[in-house]
């Protein structure tokens, strides 16, 4: 039909128009999408199946984390009895709070250094450094507000509520842990600061009697020195400067009273200008010629093994240097005593009180809770103390817990005597203060400069607004 060049071209077009003509026909039949459609969906939904499985498969493998590590239970503790019995009295704590709580470790972490100072530094870098030990010590009064001014510590109202510690403390010694409402520790020992400890065959053999208040003081020490003149009457270690604050922390309650004390270390009175505190420093004066020599080379444990040698006639501190005249063999009534001291006009008992904290954003919240619930035990407190050196603040705990006198006689005075803050180691006076009005006392055992040391008191008073600093103490 076609021939020649001709033909095939038409052919050629003829063939192109019937392919173009087919792809834009009409759609398929409706029989063949149907067909078609119902492949899909069956071939979707085996899709749908595996991309679920794989989803399932991401979630457990790779999008989900792996739950977090359980925490273990601990407590981490840090605090400076380190020393002899100081250690085995942490040990006590350490056994009753384990016997209540078996499941939670104890992390102990002792830092050496005398009341505290070195383990002062280390909680103010580690606290600073938001890396907070789940406890730590301090002592109550202007050091723990130091603490509470950083905003380092979490109150702890509920430990102080379920233990009723209202009723069995003090009100002191809520005074002592309380800053704007809320209380910010545990205490659970107290220690007497104004012992007059003496040689009793000393004494027998001058026929003295043991002085009351800072006039007899020194009339007791004349007499030992014009009998004895190779007995020094009255020792410190002042290479420990806040035994220089002790010695004078007792001569202002002999010429002032306990008033005049609270008021002199909290910046109430006019230091420059108020007769009794200049009185005080007379007095302090007049005790310089019958001091141990040597005292500047001396720390304070180096005193009392002197005191039972008879090298010295008194010394002035805590009931801590019973435990030193124990150990080192000497027999209480018979190589030493100790009284309270003054006695006149009135006599107090002049405390000084360790605590432990809660800080803020620690890991064991709950073993915390434990922790300071165990100290306010009087079971705890009881067995405690024994070995400390130190009395029971909890109520419930007798007089005769102790195996010895002199420590019957201080849980006695606590309960029945007017309770004072000892101004030195942080109690009553605030930190910076003290620093420099030990370097001033220091230095006034060698100088004898009263109408000086009145100036230096008063402007380290006012540089550090003691007054400002200590409206604590006198918040109702």
């Amino acid at each position: 039909m076609f021939t020649g060049k001709k033909g095939m071209a038409v052919l050629g077009l003829l063939v192109i128009a019937s392919m173009v003509l087919t792809a834009c026909g009409p759609a398929p039949t409706p029989e063949v999408v149907e067909k078609v459609v119902k492949e899909t969906v069956v071939v979707k939904e085996e899709v749908q199946v595996e991309v679920t499985k794989v989803v399932e498969k991401e979630v457990v493998v790779t999008a989900t984390p792996p739950p977090p590590a359980p925490v273990a239970k601990e407590l981490t503790v840090y605090h400076w009895w380190t020393a002899g019995g100081e250690k085995q009295a942490m040990d006590v704590i350490f056994k009753h709070f384990s016997a209540a709580n078996p499941d939670i470790k104890i992390v102990d972490n002792p830092v050496a250094g005398g009341g505290g100072i070195t383990l002062k530094t280390v909680m103010q870098g580690m606290l600073a450094a938001k890396m907070p030990p789940d406890t730590f010590q301090s002592l109550s009064g202007s050091e723990l507000k130091m603490y509470v001014d950083g905003a380092y510590l979490e109150p702890v109202d509920d430990v102080w509520k379920a233990n009723n510690l209202d009723t069995n403390y003090p009100a002191v010694i809520n005074k002592m842990v309380t800053f704007n409402g809320k209380k910010y520790g545990i205490p659970m020992n107290a220690h007497r600061a104004n012992w007059l400890f003496y040689n009793v065959p000393l004494f027998e053999e001058l026929g003295l009697e043991p002085p009351t208040n800072v006039d007899e003081l020194i009339t007791v020490a004349k007499t030992i020195k014009a009998q004895k003149p190779d007995v020094s009457p009255i020792a410190l270690g002042s290479r420990d400067k806040w035994t220089a604050i002790f010695l004078f922390d007792v001569v202002l309650l002999s010429e002032g009273g306990p008033d005049v004390y609270e008021k002199f270390y909290t910046g109430q009175l006019d230091v420059a200008t108020d007769p009794t505190i200049k009185a005080a420093f007379e007095k302090y004066k007049a005790l310089i010629p019958y001091l141990y020599p040597y005292h500047g080379a001396k720390i304070w444990s180096d005193i009392p093994p002197l005191l039972g040698e008879g090298k010295v006639g008194m010394m002035v501190i805590g009931d801590f240097a019973a435990a030193q005249l124990v150990q080192a063999g000497y027999v209480e009534g018979k190589d030493w005593e100790a009284v309270g001291f003054p006695q006149e006009p009135e006599e107090v008992f002049l405390m000084i009180v360790d605590t432990f904290t809660r800080p803020v954003g620690i890991k064991h919240p709950e073993a915390n809770t434990a922790w300071l619930s165990n100290l306010a035990d009087p079971d705890t407190q009881a067995e405690f103390n024994i070995i400390k050196g130190s009395i029971a603040i909890h109520k419930d705990v007798p007089d005769t817990n102790y195996p010895d006198d002199l420590h019957q006689r201080a849980s006695a005075a606590f309960k029945g005597k007017r309770i004072v803050p000892a101004s030195a180691h942080g109690a009553l006076a605030p930190q910076n203060f003290l620093s420099d009005w030990q370097d001033i006392l220091t230095r006034f055992l060698y100088t004898g400069d009263v109408d000086a040391a009145l100036d230096q008191t008063s402007l380290v008073m006012t540089s550090y607004d003691v007054a400002g600093q200590s409206e604590w103490y006198w918040a109702k």
